[in-house]
């Protein structure tokens, strides 16, 4: 159960509305309506009627009560000690992927540092879902993410802002045989099926990967033997000869260099995307928006 999900089912009982719940929550309308039935699946009944206006059934009487005391609580305590970590206005808090915070963040942080001077930085990981929840409700400042569909259907422009701050590219790869050969190929349709290693649901990059399979001309013939939501568990997979991986070139480019991974496949097999950064409209840490200025007016000038 995540906290988020107690404020927003606090927030539906409040405005009795899904839609404006949702705007107040800063999230889109379907996301916000699967996230009070996870709350809903956790709890194991049903709390909301849903009709119009939105009602509560007893059972979610019974636990606003509950939701709203323990919201008190967490709320009070966190106030306490935020007074004993880093002032805010010092310190840039930044949220990002696991494989993000290896591959990329370090030379965007040592960029960023040669450019505004010595400051904090607190960076977190997550998945992207739980990373946008923490941006909407002002845990971190700044969001560093891949761009994708899940991505661009979970932030809402009206109250996020978007910046692209570098170009990544998914690489097919595969270990090499014993003759020093890839000991995968990509097969098309009607061939004998390639053994791949495939993203987990839950990871970002799973939508820009099919979404571009699935506009080639001639379709690909791939057995899933393997599937996970971390990019280092698809990599190490891939250097052990399990299957065939689409990766980020950032996250290979060791293994790619010393011989342990092959790219494989032509120019059409590979697929671009971008890193972006994201932050509320409403930021009011100085030096996020500095930052934010800073890069917004190089974006206009590369135009």
């Amino acid at each position: 159960m995540q906290l988020s999900w107690l404020e927003d089912f606090v927030e539906l009982a409040r405005t009795r509305s899904f839609s404006r719940a949702a705007e107040n929550r800063f999230v889109t309308h379907p996301a916000f309506g699967r996230r009070i039935r996870s709350l809903e699946e956790w709890v194991g009944t049903a709390l909301i009627e849903r009709k119009q206006p939105v009602s509560l059934t007893s059972a979610g009487t019974l636990f606003l009560d509950a939701a709203v005391h323990s919201l008190d609580i967490l709320n009070a305590t966190r106030s306490q000690l935020k007074e004993t970590s880093f002032r805010q206005e010092e310190t840039l808090r930044v949220a990002t992927g696991r494989t993000l915070a290896t591959t990329f963040l370090p030379d965007w942080y040592e960029s960023i540092h040669k450019r505004f001077g010595p400051f904090s930085v607190s960076v977190s990981t997550s998945g992207g879902q739980e990373a946008i929840m923490r941006l909407s409700a002002g845990d971190v400042d700044l969001l560093v993410s891949y761009s994708s569909p899940a991505i661009r259907l979970l932030i809402d422009p009206k109250h996020f802002e978007s910046l692209t701050i570098e170009r990544e590219v998914l690489v097919p790869v595969s270990a090499p045989d014993s003759k020093g050969k890839p000991q995968f190929r990509i097969s098309h349709a009607g061939g004998i099926p390639t053994p791949w290693l495939a993203y987990a649901p839950s990871l970002i990059l799973r939508g820009v990967l099919a979404k571009h399979l699935s506009e080639l001309p001639r379709k690909l013939s791939l057995r899933s033997v393997y599937q996970a939501d971390s990019y280092e568990s698809i990599l190490e997979m891939a250097k052990r000869g399990v299957g065939l991986a689409w990766l980020p070139q950032r996250l290979i480019q060791d293994e790619w260099k010393q011989g342990r991974l092959m790219v494989v496949g032509d120019a059409s097999m590979r697929v671009g995307f971008d890193i972006c950064l994201y932050r509320l409209r409403n930021s009011t840490n100085p030096i996020a928006n500095s930052i934010w200025k800073s890069l917004s007016a190089d974006a206009g000038a590369s135009q």
